[in-house]
């Protein structure tokens, strides 16, 4: 069955990756509260007129009224977009591409990573689901913990050989199987957040692995370079 959805929130590319998942899932939009199955909030949004009955938003955002709230922890985003706590990856994109010599923007702490293609995968099938739902505030946050060295290791690579084979500068050195260094598993101790809600919901609405990103660390980074060429 498809659900109608009435959509809120600022028009960001957070908002506009939900909205393209939702409807290429099935479902249609509505302008009008009244004649929508969903209404689905998204970022920071306040509504007094009705309940919201989907709440998406940044971790550290406190949790509005909502039926069911997505709490989205370390998202990342091609595009530049403010607010979820990416920021930090569009900075240490343009830092890498400068050259600069000087220390990069900190980040003290590992991340748990999260594609947005992920995120809105999750979101979408957790949303137009039948499925009854158990818990009410669901985080959603990648299984692994990433160290801003590795990324930002991973980064240099990735802007190194775009570099070469722009200019025509491959060594064989550089077109050697390079291990990636974000593959290396984060080994200090960070909490990440509890994911046992969101894989049962997964399992519950008919993803047998239940919570298993698919999108590489390194496509992400590769997207981050692409659109911030464009931009």
């Amino acid at each position: 069955m498809t659900k109608v959805v009435h959509l809120l929130g600022e028009q960001d590319a957070v908002y506009l990756a939900i909205a393209d998942r939702l409807e290429r899932a099935g479902a249609t939009f509505s302008q009008n509260i009244e004649d929508a199955d969903l209404i689905i909030a998204v970022g920071r949004i306040s509504l007094t007129t009705s309940e919201i009955d989907i709440a998406i938003i940044p971790a550290k955002e406190k949790n509005p009224n909502a039926k069911l709230i997505f709490r989205v922890h370390d998202i990342l985003v091609p595009q530049q977009v403010n607010g979820w706590g990416s920021k930090i990856l569009s900075d240490w994109v343009d830092w890498v591409k400068d050259g600069s010599e000087s220390n990069p923007p900190e980040d003290v702490e590992a991340r748990h990573w999260v594609h947005i293609r992920d995120a809105t995968d999750a979101i979408t099938q957790i949303s137009l689901s039948e499925a009854d739902i158990a818990a009410e505030v669901i985080d959603l946050a990648g299984r692994r913990a990433w160290s801003s060295d590795a990324v930002l290791d991973e980064m240099k690579l990735l802007w190194r050989r775009y570099n070469d084979s722009l200019h025509l500068t491959h060594t064989v050195e550089s077109l050697t199987n390079v291990p990636s260094p974000a593959s290396q598993q984060f080994e200090g101790e960070i909490s990440r957040p509890n994911l046992a809600p969101l894989h049962d919901a997964m399992v519950a609405t008919g993803r047998e692995e239940g919570w298993r990103p698919l999108t590489a660390m390194r496509v992400g980074l590769m997207e981050l370079f692409a659109h911030s060429q464009g931009e």
